[in-house]
């Protein structure tokens, strides 16, 4: 467990941290996250396959590729270039599938799209794949290679020659042998050859891969088009046969239709496949993706697809680093008020990462807030003055009653003063002492309030308030194991929780008060009407909203003292 503070663009770990809202103000820049035609990118996950189980088979994930990846200068035009990174630039940001066109030319390959040499050749492709194979020894890289162009000045076939490449001293080691779809644990530190020229006898057949590659599109109007045929291709595969590998092109073009508009659009009315894709994958439509290989992504969609994976680790694993990037990412793609942006972050959130208690927040303006987390917490950028963000718990259990905390605030809020962050950490400074128990969050958002400048997740374990130009959201959560005793029925009143025995309650202000009793945990609670375990008495290992339920009663407002027992392994 631990308080976090966001006191600048980035987060770090301390004691006690406060979450506050930046005063600067990112623009939504949304092109720049489905779409990318620098030579750099606001991504980075060298690492991600790494921390994925190693029996997962190639085809349950989600990988995120590029199409003619080697066309990355204007080499030939902007009808020929399809992506502005290099391919090391490609692969440190997380693109692991890769589509490689060889010229079969004086017994070597020469990197081609179509009829315009790319100023690049088989070595640089392999020099570049295995050394970052060398860095980053939990990855793997899909590489498609494809003949093409016309042969010349060759006296072996294809075949051969990439046989030649295969088994150089240099190569060797890290390309994979294999013909099936593999597991992670196979192919760690290795290429999977897509083999688009051999029959499938030098890797995975290309034929036996279900494919989308429609790749003409006749003119700009033409785009939305290609996006269905993606969209239905994402629909099959997300239902399609757990064996299968899936590979889906968002590419395309034509002499009227270049590929930086196909992908990107045209910066007015016309929308690109990339952003029709992200809208879609954030949208939590799609579970599996497969392997999409695209032109010009920017960061937000190599990390939508990216986050599909995470989905495959434990829901009671703490989510890795890269997990933030995605959501600061994605967060981009979000839009409208803060009631609409919370939507789309709790789709997002549940379909990338379910089976957690996700709390999710989107705030516009003056805000400020102390929270507790006991697992992930991620935030994005402030984009148009929202910011987002997101933590999950390990429970959404509260042993206070919405009524008596409502009670306790109420009481707090005429002695909370000065700024939001000011009276946010003063707040959970209250709650926190008087209800040390549990964890807490509080959230201060200064006027003007409304769903339309901050939503937030609600369990039902909280307490909302408004006094002046400051309103305030007091949330609990992950309450500790123990015996909670409760002066009135249905576990509401005034709360004492105990691990251990005690000889007399009212040493604890709680004698001859109690109504109901709450378990949580592998404990026994042993309940009599007099000191030191005397007089009449029953035990419980459940919770009872009404103690007279019990056997042996009545039993309201008659007990004294206590006995704890844990009952469960430690």
């Amino acid at each position: 467990m631990s308080h976090r503070m966001l006191h600048a663009p980035c987060l770090r770990d301390a004691a006690a941290v406060l979450f506050l809202a930046l005063l600067a103000t990112t623009p939504a820049a949304a092109r720049g996250r489905y779409y990318n035609h620098s030579g750099s990118i606001e991504t980075s996950h060298p690492d991600w396959l790494s921390w994925m189980p190693g029996s997962a088979s190639l085809a349950s994930l989600s990988l995120p590729g590029t199409h003619d990846s080697m066309a990355f200068t204007s080499t030939g035009g902007d009808l020929t270039q399809t992506q502005s990174l290099s391919l090391r630039a490609q692969l440190d940001a997380g693109l692991r599938a890769l589509d490689i066109r060889c010229r079969h030319i004086g017994d070597r390959f020469a990197i081609h799209h179509g009829v315009v040499y790319l100023n690049a050749n088989f070595d640089d492709v392999l020099t570049t794949t295995t050394q970052f194979l060398r860095d980053h020894p939990g990855e793997t890289i899909l590489m498609r290679v494809k003949e093409e162009h016309t042969p010349e000045g060759n006296s072996r076939s294809f075949q051969q020659t990439f046989e030649w490449y295969r088994n150089q001293p240099a190569y060797s080691p890290y390309v994979w042998r294999g013909t099936h779809v593999p597991t992670l644990g196979e192919v760690r530190g290795k290429i999977v050859v897509l083999d688009n020229f051999g029959g499938g006898a030098y890797g995975v057949s290309w034929g036996s891969l279900a494919l989308q590659d429609d790749w003409t599109v006749s003119t700009i109007f033409d785009i939305d088009n290609k996006w269905d045929k993606v969209r239905d291709h994402l629909g099959r595969t997300n239902a399609g046969a757990p064996p299968t590998l899936y590979v889906n092109f968002l590419s395309g073009s034509s002499v009227a239709a270049f590929p930086n508009v196909v992908a990107g659009g045209d910066g007015l009315s016309i929308r690109g496949v990339n952003d029709y894709a992200i809208d879609h994958l954030v949208g939590g439509n799609v579970q599996r993706a497969g392997v999409m290989m695209m032109d010009f992504p920017g960061a937000g969609l190599i990390d939508a697809i990216l986050a599909l994976n995470y989905r495959l680790l434990p829901s009671a694993s703490i989510l890795p680093g890269d997990f933030g990037t995605a959501f600061k990412n994605i967060s981009y793609t979000l839009g409208g008020d803060a009631q609409a942006r919370w939507y789309g972050l709790n789709a997002f959130l549940q379909n990338a990462a379910p089976g957690r208690y996700w709390h999710a927040l989107a705030l516009k303006g003056s805000w400020a807030g102390w929270m507790h987390t006991d697992g992930s917490y991620v935030q994005s950028d402030t984009i148009d003055d929202y910011t987002h963000l997101a933590f999950t718990s390990r429970t959404v259990t509260s042993a206070v009653s919405n009524g008596f905390l409502g009670g306790f605030v109420n009481a707090q809020l005429g002695a909370l003063s000065g700024s939001t962050s000011d009276r946010a950490l003063q707040l959970h400074g209250r709650v926190s002492s008087r209800f040390p128990f549990q964890l807490w969050s509080v959230v201060v958002k200064k006027a003007p309030g409304g769903l339309s400048n901050w939503a937030y997740s609600d369990y039902g374990t909280g307490y909302k308030a408004t006094q002046g130009d400051y309103t305030y959201a007091v949330q609990a959560y992950s309450a500790s194991d123990g015996v909670y005793l409760y002066e009135h029925g249905q576990f509401e009143g005034n709360v004492l929780r105990l691990t251990s025995g005690v000889g007399y309650l009212g040493d604890l202000g709680f004698d001859d008060i109690l109504s109901s009793v709450r378990i949580l945990g592998p404990y026994r609670a042993t309940l009599c009407e007099h000191p030191s375990r005397t007089g009449r008495c029953f035990s419980t290992t459940q919770s009872l909203g009404d103690v007279n339920t019990a056997a042996g009663g009545p039993w309201n407002d008659q007990i004294s003292s206590a006995g704890i027992d844990f009952i469960g392994l430690r």
